[in-house]
């Protein structure tokens, strides 16, 4: 089946992928081989996917479930839930890899839970839309919502610090490694930059013109075509 969401390990050895039957493969990133399959991680499509360390992958699903996998034992050895069963959409963790975030579909919440103890921390809400991609930098989570907006969130007092008002659907966040700066996307094209400390926008690019379609002449006529449906669906900041 398709593949939903991938991760490369922080040591770049490996990159881990999600599929739509609910199975987490793991390649070599060198040889492209695949090592490990774990069958029954999920019994839904995977939506995301990320490495809490380089021997801990996490996965959110479909099916109501976050779990983490070891890299060692090739095993699942915790599974995350909710008190009410709800459809994860999005996933983060923070750089330790003891706090695990994830979005819902509805209700529009974001979790966090401990990934030692396995408890349910905190729930966070505010979106009025499908929480569809986090971000998580030194205490503060970033959320992208199908609402319009971007929020942050303080990790620690479970308090909405700022929101950044879009006018279309976002759909991508990624925090700048310093935390000091937000990228979102949107189904308008445009990748906004924000500064965190005031809120304010820095600027904006309009993608739309970049995402080309295929390389073949015929492919670029049904990119045209398609002109209104073209948006970046993920975003990310180099190292440095």
């Amino acid at each position: 089946y398709g593949m939903r969401c991938m991760a490369y390990a922080p040591d770049g050895v490996c990159v881990a992928t999600g599929g739509e039957d609910g199975k987490l493969k793991v390649w070599n990133a060198t040889t492209g081989f695949c090592y490990v399959t774990f069958e029954q991680s999920h019994t839904a499509a995977i939506t995301s996917i990320t490495f809490a360390n380089a021997s801990v992958i996490l996965t959110a699903s479909l099916d109501g479930t976050v779990k983490a996998h070891d890299l060692h034992r090739y095993r699942t050895f915790k599974t995350l839930t909710t008190p009410t069963p709800v459809q994860f959409l999005s996933l983060a963790a923070d750089s330790a890899g003891e706090i695990v975030v994830a979005g819902s579909t509805d209700p529009f919440h974001i979790y966090a839970w401990s990934l030692q103890t396995g408890k349910l921390l905190d729930i966070y809400n505010g979106h009025t839309g499908p929480v569809c991609d986090l971000s998580l930098q030194n205490g503060v989570i970033v959320s992208a919502s199908w609402d319009g907006t971007v929020k942050t969130w303080d990790l620690y007092k479970g308090s909405n610090s700022e929101s950044f008002q879009h006018s279309t659907d976002v759909v991508c966040v990624a925090f700048r490694p310093d935390g000091k700066q937000i990228c979102s996307g949107t189904i308008g094209g445009l990748l906004s930059f924000w500064n965190v400390e005031d809120g304010k926008m820095l600027f904006e690019i309009d993608g739309r013109n970049d995402i080309s379609g295929g390389r073949k002449m015929n492919d670029r006529m049904t990119a045209n075509n398609n002109a209104a449906s073209r948006y970046f669906t993920s975003v990310c900041y180099s190292a440095d």
